[in-house]
């Protein structure tokens, strides 16, 4: 589909880099937040999952009505991620990085399910995988009982699974509890014992392997000594009550850093950064969530982690090394600027603003010598670049996730002739068998609508005939049944919600109608063009472009940007002051406006001698 070239040499020193080390060509692909969750995997207790009238699988899955309420897909990316993983065959990429969320809360299940498809594709391929952790893998540092209460279960009703000693609140409607420990949420140890390749230990094969914690240099290297530093004994780091701040004491904890630079082949370091951050609580019994703070605990409260990226790159520079930088969370603010507009709207720490990472998370990794990052956990697709003025630059893509919407992966490749990053994006849009488990669906609406259940999901999505229109459902339905009833002020609700772009316009255009007149004609739009969309139409499209930027476009009509672009245009024109409703509308389409016309985040060359931008024709 793309003409990808191969050579990632001189990523951090491409002016002076020495060439011994290095190959002419390499290809690297990004499969982020895949939340992989093992459809037919064994449960191990007394439920077989359910069973197909067509297949005759059993299928063990979570109700539709949990995934149009999630910001995630649990099922259908099961599919997606064989279908991703036959793409990259077909492209030839021997190199498949995901960077953290490769499963949905660390179940011994879903890993095991997880790791067969990928050995299978390593033996019959010869691809090699590396991982990182997100937050769903461990979501706790240490292994606790769990379970969901969501499973669908039979006639359509919901099945909670747990482990045993899991601290259940049962709820009517519900079949009965079944247990079984394969569901607990495994910690940093178990998850490693049982997927303990992909990166996280070293091979035979490759040239050179360490963590933050190994003492030798790059001349010392012995595959034995990287396989003890890999023990999960010998990679911890110490977190205290007061290295958090709260002033309790000084009892101090251990806990795993999963982090490691691996050469698989000659002149490529990746570069995988763990950048959870598990706090813990006040009573000490357990841990905070790294959900929220990614990097910006990073900054606090793993500091090593900061000393040795900068070793790394220091040495990748030395050596003229192609260093390739992975992790889970975003190193640069994902708004570019827009978050000061957003929390106006939405209020501190909401629309995802606890998740955006300071402007010296950014200066402080391109200082350390970090050009070129890909992170995940925002389901974005979305570019950032931060310039520090002393010729640093720092360039972090954001790496959609193959279980929202817009699902898709990222390519990479570096011509270093011309010094410059290609990066390509690749859609999901066809997945074989992404309606396997339609018919169980087809079941729990009925069930829904027999038990006078509300705000049901749109039973119309069981139509689709793709992927790609699987997933534009189901941000149709998010913003729907929980964005807007949930996150959305009621002033907004109440007052722009109903009205109509035309409103909208005449809003904007009272004491203005000159220049709203020449606006519309600039941009080829006709106020009957308004009519046809109103306030949720809006917010749907706000949520499209925050999440999948460009790539949007597909879903999003050339002409409905140009009114979006019309209305933007005369907002800036207006100057009515102190009217709350049109300072929302204005606000609004500003952030829209930014959400739209971001740095290229599709298919695009980076520079890498300045972090110029420049989009691929």
């Amino acid at each position: 589909m793309f003409s990808v070239k191969k050579s990632l040499i001189g990523l951090l020193a491409l002016i002076g880099a020495t060439m011994v080390n290095a190959q002419d060509e390499y290809k690297v692909a990004f499969v982020s937040d895949v939340h992989f969750h093992d459809v037919y995997g064994d449960f191990k207790g007394d439920f077989k999952g359910l069973k197909s009238e067509v297949t005759g699988k059993y299928a063990t899955i979570r109700t539709m009505d949990s995934q149009m309420n999630s910001t995630r897909l649990f099922n259908e990316n099961y599919f997606a991620f064989i279908a991703v993983l036959d793409d990259l065959v077909k492209k030839d990429i021997k190199y498949i990085v995901l960077p953290g969320d490769f499963s949905d809360d660390g179940q011994e299940v879903h890993i095991e399910g997880l790791k067969k498809i990928m050995d299978n594709y390593t033996k019959k391929h010869g691809i090699k995988f590396y991982i990182t952790f997100g937050n769903h893998d461990p979501v706790m540092p240490m292994t606790v009982d769990k379970g969901k209460m969501d499973y669908l279960g039979e006639n359509g009703k919901e099945q909670p699974i747990f482990s045993k000693n899991s601290k259940i609140k049962e709820k009517g409607g519900m079949n009965p509890v079944i247990f079984s420990e394969v569901v607990k949420e495994q910690g940093y140890e178990d998850i490693m014992k049982q997927i303990n390749n992909f990166g996280l230990v070293p091979e035979k094969s490759d040239i050179y392997w360490e963590t933050p914690f190994s003492k030798y240099s790059y001349e010392q290297y012995s595959f034995e000594k990287a396989l003890e530093d890999s023990s999960s004994k010998n990679r911890k780091y110490e977190i205290s009550y007061e290295g958090s701040g709260d002033k309790l004491g000084n009892e101090k904890f251990e806990i795993v850093d999963g982090s490691y630079l691996v050469e698989p082949t000659k002149g490529l370091w990746l570069l995988a950064i763990d950048s959870n951050v598990y706090v813990p609580t006040e009573d000490g019994k357990g841990f905070t969530s790294a959900s929220n703070a990614g990097y910006n605990r990073v900054l606090t409260h793993k500091k090593h982690l900061i000393n040795w990226v900068e070793k790394v790159a220091k040495t990748a520079e030395e050596k003229g090394k192609t260093l390739v930088t992975f992790s889970h969370y975003p190193m640069v603010d994902f708004y570019n600027g827009a978050s000061e507009e957003v929390e106006s709207i939405f209020g501190k720490g909401k629309f995802e603003l606890r998740r955006v990472p300071t402007d010296e998370v950014a200066k402080t990794f391109a200082d350390a010598g970090i050009k070129l990052h890909f992170g995940g956990h925002m389901h974005f697709n979305d570019t950032g670049v931060k310039k520090n003025g002393n010729g640093n630059f720092l360039v972090n893509v954001q790496v959609p996730s193959i279980a929202a919407y817009v699902p898709a992966y990222k390519l990479l490749s570096i011509d270093n002739k011309k010094g410059e990053a290609l990066i390509e994006t690749v859609r999901i849009d066809e997945v074989p068998r992404f309606n396997e488990l339609f018919e169980h669906y087809e079941k729990e609406y009925v069930q829904l609508e027999k038990s006078g259940a509300k705000n049901i999901w749109n039973r119309d999505i069981l139509k689709s005939k793709s992927y790609k229109e699987f997933a534009n459902w189901h941000i149709q339905e998010l913003v729907r049944l929980r964005f807007l009833p949930k996150d959305w002020p009621e002033d907004i609700k109440e007052n722009i919600i109903p009205m109509s772009g035309k409103d909208m316009f005449n809003l904007l255009a009272v004491g203005n109608e000159k220049s709203a007149e020449k606006i519309l004609k600039e941009n080829g739009v006709k106020v009957s063009d308004l009519e046809k969309w109103n306030g949720t139409d809006l917010v749907t499209d706000l949520y499209r472009f925050r999440n999948a930027g460009n790539l949007a476009l597909n879903d999003v009509s050339s002409q409905r940007v140009k009114e979006y672009k019309a209305i933007y245009e005369l907002s800036l024109n207006n100057k009515t002051y102190d009217n709350k409703v049109t300072d929302r509308v204005k606000v609004l389409f500003s952030v829209l406006n930014r959400f739209i016309n971001d740095y290229p985040d599709t298919d695009f060359i980076i520079d890498m001698k300045s972090g110029d931008l420049k989009v691929k024709r």
